[in-house]
């Protein structure tokens, strides 16, 4: 097959534009040690491209670590403490999985208030992996054996195969743009 005659998996995404990040508000991202960076990168790529900001959200001081696919640690800085921020400061909440992580957030009473406050208030909330049994608690919804999920407006949807975590970071990013234009 000649390179102009190949078929392409996925389409190419919009480059991100950094003077717009921010622009349309922050979503946060819970986050403890050992979650997936991938699963973060996923929803806040996704997020940042539509021009919101991401603010990491942990009970970890200064750094929280992650790990890659690989097993590598990546560190992020942690912009405020779980007890620090509200649902009303967000426009949608980032749940990444890593079992050590979501196991973390389950014994945090701040943690859990917060994910209950954010599907309460129908914002969105993206989850992956491990991270789906916290969101199917808090939102006594049945999620099954699905790879990624997206809460919106007191319901889940919830989606499974190869693609789940990017499909689902994509509808993340188009229904906070959805409920940023029904608010305005």
């Amino acid at each position: 097959m000649t390179p102009s005659k190949r078929h392409f998996r996925h389409q190419r995404e919009p480059r991100l534009d950094i003077a717009r990040v921010g622009e349309s508000g922050t979503v946060l991202a819970l986050a403890a040690a050992g979650f997936s960076v991938p699963d973060l990168n996923a929803a806040a790529s996704a997020a940042e491209r539509a021009g919101y900001r991401l603010k990491v959200i942990s009970s970890a001081r200064a750094l929280v670590s992650g790990r890659t696919e690989t097993g590598e640690e990546m560190n992020f800085v942690v912009d405020s403490g779980i007890d620090d921020v509200t649902a009303d400061e967000a426009a949608g909440l980032i749940l990444p999985g890593g079992r050590r992580a979501v196991d973390a957030l389950n014994d945090s009473n701040a943690a859990l208030r917060l994910v209950q406050d954010m599907f309460a208030s129908k914002r969105p909330i993206f989850a992956a992996a491990e991270s789906l049994a916290m969101l199917a608690e808090v939102s006594g919804k049945e999620i099954g054996e699905a790879d990624a999920a997206l809460a919106l407006n007191g319901e889940v949807f919830a989606a499974s195969g190869e693609t789940a975590r990017d499909d689902v970071a994509k509808v993340f990013a188009e229904s906070l743009q959805t409920q940023a234009s029904e608010a305005a």
